[in-house]
């Protein structure tokens, strides 16, 4: 029970859910709380099965839990693979249209974690292809997090379409700082496994330009997606994200990034995503205007 939090990647699962609560919310302005249970549920799926694949990487890399999961791998394996398939029971009882959806994102989940992909030298796994390692778990949470309240849910829309577009070009641009920042953290463990991330590609110096070139691109598009009346100055809020970020980084990479520094960044970012929700729904409750956008 001691590393329960470390081996299901809690905090991941937790930004996850409030992510879908929060773009659900501007998307078809419903908060989607059964639904953040599914995308958590998703999240821990894919999160149990990169622990048990990666459990001698996660041991060079010190991760709490890691000898614990290779211990537990003979029966937690199969027991995961049981409790996903059930999982979509859930689903279809809950919400009938997202079965498809959900099965995308596990198969590509497994994808990530298991030998699934053929290629001319064998089969491998979609984190040993290069750049893949780095986009692949923002792609999916544009999936889990827009994608599933936008297209899964039937609601009908009370955004602008070319509003979501500019979110789903955002939140992969920041996203994408974090798996960086991550892996930046387990460069020693990945670059013995020969796993082809950015900063064992690059090294650091080059990776941090990676990282602050996507926070501005981040900040670019939802300045853009104002400028164009795409997204409101309510969505403009979501800048205070990379800021903090770039300051924190800042400081990190003075003494070099920890575990828990990983771990506090994203607990961050779910706290700022439950400020705006908070924030909003105060807003909207002392009658002010919902947003504002440049016509």
């Amino acid at each position: 029970m001691r590393y329960l939090g470390s081996i299901m990647r809690h905090h991941i699962v937790l930004i996850a859910m409030l992510a879908c609560v929060t773009f659900g919310w501007i998307i078809n302005g419903h908060y989607w709380y059964g639904l953040a249970l599914i995308v958590g549920m998703d999240w821990f799926f894919i999160n149990l099965f990169n622990r048990i694949t990666d459990a001698k990487e996660d041991v060079a890399n010190a991760v709490p839990g890691a000898e614990q999961v290779a211990l537990a791998r003979r029966w937690l394996e199969p027991a995961a693979f049981v409790a996903l398939a059930a999982s979509f029971v859930v689903t279809q009882l809950a919400y009938p249209a997202l079965w498809p959806w959900r099965l995308a994102v596990q198969v590509v989940g497994l994808a990530y974690s298991y030998r699934l992909v053929p290629t001319p030298s064998g089969r491998k796994r979609l984190k040993e292809f290069y750049l893949i390692k780095n986009t692949g778990s923002a792609a999916l949470f544009v999936v889990t997090c827009i994608m599933y309240p936008w297209q899964a849910t039937g609601a009908p829309t009370i955004f602008p379409t070319s509003g979501i577009i500019v979110l789903a070009l955002f939140f992969p641009l920041y996203e994408l700082t974090y798996e960086i920042i991550y892996d930046l953290r387990d460069l020693p463990g990945d670059r013995a496994e020969g796993i082809p991330t950015f900063p064992v590609a690059h090294g650091q110096a080059v990776s941090v330009r990676i990282i602050h070139g996507l926070l501005a691109a981040a900040v670019l598009t939802l300045l853009v997606g104002f400028g164009l009346g795409a997204v409101g100055a309510r969505e403009l809020l979501m800048l205070v994200a990379p800021a903090v970020q770039w300051f924190l980084l800042r400081r990190w990479l003075q003494r070099g990034i920890t575990h828990n520094d990983c771990i506090n960044l994203t607990h961050l970012g779910s706290a700022l995503l439950l400020v705006f929700l908070v924030g909003t729904y105060v807003w909207l409750q002392a009658g002010l205007p919902a947003n504002v956008f440049v016509r």
